[in-house]
């Protein structure tokens, strides 16, 4: 070899192709090492993305609120015969016990729960209506430290929540922090912190306590 190849041969380096391709490989291999323990690529995927799941009647101690949920139906026929939902809707109503956590009065009731088939809704319509069923009122503002139990409505797909058939409701959790455009805390960080399944049964089984009091 003569010298003037020698220092070619000595001066040639990898390209930035090469040099990308072997930063992906040593990034695939530490992935694989922390996937494979977990019992694969499918496996830890599948744990990142587990939610805890509680039973009908059991309490989640939650951050913002603490919730139990009881009971649920489903259907186009309600208690007031005035309750008549848009075409090609259906009542979704949840009953759960709810107590507000912080030290203020709080509306968050309202989107305190998520389901399937709220993604077909526009997200202003996603949050539900509360009513209280000691006495029938519509708020979703709840005081700090009371227990309320309430049943929580929202109208859905036609279809989408069938009666007798499981329904999967998440509980939203978040963190208190300071707003910055207005006086009071919003909650940042939320994330559906726990499941709960249960059938429902259908609208027209449903009876509004406070009119039988």
């Amino acid at each position: 070899m003569s010298a003037g190849t020698e220092t070619a041969v000595r001066r040639r380096r990898p390209g930035r192709s090469a040099t990308v391709a072997i930063a992906v490989l040593v990034l695939l291999g530490v992935a694989a090492l922390v996937a494979i323990p977990l019992g694969g690529w499918s496996t830890a995927t599948l744990r990142t993305a587990e939610i805890p799941e509680l039973a009908v009647g059991e309490t989640y101690a939650g951050r913002h609120f603490s919730v139990s949920i009881e009971e649920a139906w489903v259907g186009e026929t309600m208690p007031d015969d005035y309750d008549v939902p848009e075409e090609g809707m259906t009542f979704v109503v949840v009953r759960a016990v709810l107590r507000n956590e912080w030290v203020e009065t709080d509306s968050g009731a309202a989107g305190l729960l998520l389901f399937d088939a709220l993604d077909a809704l526009k997200p202003i319509d996603r949050d539900a209506l509360v009513r209280v069923v000691a006495d029938g009122t519509w708020t979703s503002a709840l005081p700090p430290g009371v227990e309320t139990e309430v049943l929580l409505r929202w109208e859905v797909p036609l279809g989408s929540v069938t009666a007798g058939e499981p329904l999967e409701l998440h509980i939203v959790d978040g963190r208190p922090d300071r707003a910055v455009l207005y006086s009071g805390t919003i909650w940042r960080d939320e994330h559906a912190a726990v499941r709960v399944t249960l059938v429902p049964h259908p609208s027209d089984e449903l009876v509004y306590p406070w009119s039988h009091g």
